[in-house]
């Protein structure tokens, strides 16, 4: 990777006269990191990668800047799956542990890998998630091209995939209570994510196909409020966003409900 900067440049900072006063070095770490990692797939990886997509809320800025993934989608040339696919594994975990090991970008860095066979075809039963296809038909390709661009998505497997996701993210939320090497703050992230996740299946459901983690709530107060309890779906996002005043008081109790009601209406 490259070498990163180790500080603000020297001097005062630049600029008309009366400009404000901002600060003098920004960074990017989202935009760092792809930039970084599209030239590291390139050099290290190209031999055996078909497409790079960049996808979820980084794609259009929507991210919450230090809490959202930068989540890549890598999809693997014919020659590089089969019989060679643990030797291609091995090679990309080469490259994505040097980003792990980097204290810029390994909390922020996500990556998925998939084999062209992996990828649904239109009418065709997959075992991989439809409400994924949505998420990656709005992905940006950064190597070759996306895809999933092109495949048709019924209404009925949709609603199929959110079931099935909220009733995973309902399992990991009553089995939260139980961990017995989990502090209260991993107990609060691992609700918050499962909260987060019921309340996507929920938006799946009912036919959202446009949104992030990030862009939820918004959707839930807009038209989901008088439907389903979004107090649990507020308390996450703002605990999200590191809001200091948020009361976390019965958040873990509430987020049970709310995920278990998720499901009743799905079911």
């Amino acid at each position: 990777m490259s070498e990163q900067p180790s500080g603000p440049p020297a001097g005062p900072p630049t600029g008309p006269p009366g400009a404000p006063r901002g600060p003098m070095f920004m960074r990017d770490e989202y935009q760092n990191l792809t930039e970084e990692f599209v030239k590291d797939v390139k050099t290290d990886l190209g031999d055996i990668v078909d497409c790079l997509l960049l996808v979820g809320s980084v794609v259009t800025k929507e991210h919450i800047a230090g809490e959202s993934d930068c989540d890549f989608l890598i999809i693997l040339k014919d020659k590089a799956a089969g019989e060679n696919l643990e030797k291609s594994m091995e090679k990309i975990s080469e490259v994505v542990v040097a980003y792990l090991e980097d204290p810029l970008y390994s909390s922020l860095l996500d990556v998925e890998v998939l084999s062209k066979e992996q990828i649904p075809k239109t009418g065709e039963a997959t075992d991989y998630p439809w409400t994924r296809v949505l998420v990656a038909q709005h992905g940006k390709a950064l190597i070759g091209k996306n895809p999933f661009d092109g495949i048709k998505v019924k209404e009925e497997d949709v609603k199929a995939s959110a079931i099935e996701m909220a009733q995973m993210f309902l399992e990991d939320m009553e089995a939260i209570p139980t961990l017995e090497d989990a502090d209260e703050y991993d107990k609060l992230y691992l609700t918050v994510d499962a909260v987060l996740g019921c309340g996507c299946a929920y938006l799946y459901y009912n036919g959202e196909k446009e949104f992030y983690r990030s862009t939820a709530l918004m959707l839930f107060e807009d038209n989901y409020k008088d439907k389903i309890d979004i107090n649990p779906i507020q308390t996450a996002h703002y605990l999200r966003l590191a809001a200091k005043s948020v009361s976390t008081d019965k958040f873990l109790e509430n987020s049970l409900k709310f995920c278990k009601e998720v499901v009743k209406q799905l079911s």
